[in-house]
This record gives C-alpha cells, sequence and structure tokens, in this order.
C-alpha cells in the first residue's frame, strides 16, 4: 500500500493566493474601466465595472481572512521583544498617512 505524501488543504496558502489574483483582477479591471470609460455606454463598461465591485468586495473579505490568518506574524512584524511600536511599523504608518493625506488634498483641489 502506498502512503501519499500530499498534505492537507492549506487554508493559509488559500486565502494568501486569492488575495494576490483578487488584487490583479482589481488593477486589471480599473485600468480597462478607466479606457472604457470614454467610450459610448456599452456592454463592456458595465461588465468591467461590475467584475470590479465584486472583485472589490473579495478582495475585503479576502483582507480580513489574510489578517486573522496571520495575526501572530502582524504582531511580531509590529512588535520587538515587546518593547513597543517597530521603527519599521512607525515608517509604514507614516508614509501611508501621508500618502492618503496627498491623496485627499489632491482630490479636494482637483475635484
Amino acid at each position: 500500500m502506498e502512503v501519499s505524501q500530499r498534505k492537507s488543504f492549506s487554508r493559509r496558502k488559500f486565502v494568501s493566493v486569492s488575495l494576490f489574483l483578487a488584487l490583479a483582477i482589481l488593477v486589471i479591471t480599473g485600468i480597462l474601466i478607466q479606457i472604457f470609460e470614454n467610450f459610448e455606454e456599452g456592454f463592456s463598461i458595465h461588465f468591467f465595472t461590475a467584475v470590479h465591485v465584486l472583485t472589490g468586495l473579495v478582495f475585503a473579505v479576502l483582507s480580513i481572512l489574510h489578517t486573522t490568518t496571520n495575526w501572530k506574524s502582524l504582531k511580531s512584524y509590529l512588535n520587538i521583544k515587546g518593547a513597543g511600536i517597530s521603527s519599521e511599523a512607525i515608517w509604514a504608518f507614516g508614509i501611508t498617512t501621508i500618502l492618503i493625506s496627498i491623496g485627499g488634498l489632491l482630490a479636494y483641489t482637483f475635484f
């Protein structure tokens, strides 16, 4: 009798790969929406918008699953030996806050 060396289903791998694929679809459909919005209303713009919205919802759910699945790793990235927040985490939060603020100011200014 032969014993299979195949491992069982990995939820962590499934969530990570699915999250990456959802991100790729979001980027592609976002670009296609920008391309097709200048043309007359048609099936393509509605199709890509629907796919983009539904994939965004899937991405949000997968992001929550990814966070819960990798919570232990995320905590270790944020803390250095229990001494507080790591410098990498502070830089990541700072840069993200700055980029979101710039984007908000640009959107407010031009739109």
